[in-house]
C-alpha cells in the first residue's frame, strides 16, 4: 500500500517535496546561529525558547521565566526551494531533556521559512497533506557581541 501511495504521489505533477530542489549552502550558512522566540506554557507562564543551528543540525531548547530548562530536543535537517518558498525538513528527532526525555521521532517534518532581516519565520502546517495546525513562529537572530580588537 505504502508504494502504491508513493507512486501515485510521484506521478502527480505539482506534489510540493518532489519538485523541490534541494537547496544551496549559502541558505543553510544563512540559518547558521542562535535563534530565540517568546512562547507560553500550557498556563500561559512566558517561556524563552532558543534553537541553535550548525552542521545540518537544529537543537531547540525551552526555559522557564527562571531560566530553568525544561525541554530540549536535537534533530537533523535540509532544505529545499521551490519557485518561490523555501521548505525546512527535520529527521531523526531525539528528545535530549524534559519529561520524554530519550523519545524519538524518525518522520520527518516539512514547513515553509523564510528569513528576513534577523528573523527566521517558520509556518507549520499549510503544506498538501500536514496533520498539524496551522502557526505561525518568528525566531530572532541572536547577535554575539564582537570582541574589541587589539591597535
Amino acid at each position: 500500500m505504502k508504494q502504491l501511495m508513493l507512486l501515485i504521489a510521484i506521478l502527480i505533477p505539482g506534489t510540493p517535496l518532489l519538485s523541490a530542489e534541494p537547496a544551496p549552502e549559502e541558505d543553510y550558512q544563512t540559518l547558521q546561529g542562535k535563534w530565540i522566540r517568546s512562547d507560553q506554557d500550557s498556563k500561559g507562564s512566558p517561556l524563552r525558547v532558543e534553537q541553535e543551528i550548525s552542521n545540518k543540525i537544529s537543537k531547540v531548547s525551552m526555559y522557564d521565566r527562571n531560566r530553568k530548562l525544561l525541554h530540549s530536543h536535537q534533530a537533523k535537517f535540509h532544505l529545499q526551494r521551490m519557485s518561490d518558498v523555501s521548505l525546512f525538513t527535520y529527521f531523526d528527532l531525539e528528545v535530549l531533556e524534559g519529561p520524554n526525555k530519550g523519545r524519538k521521532q524518525k518522520t520527518p517534518v516539512t514547513f515553509v521559512y523564510r528569513v528576513k532581516d534577523n528573523r527566521f519565520i517558520q509556518v507549520e502546517g499549510i503544506l498538501n497533506g500536514d496533520k498539524i495546525p496551522t502557526r505561525l513562529l518568528t525566531w530572532w537572530k541572536v547577535k554575539i557581541p564582537s570582541l574589541p580588537q587589539d591597535t
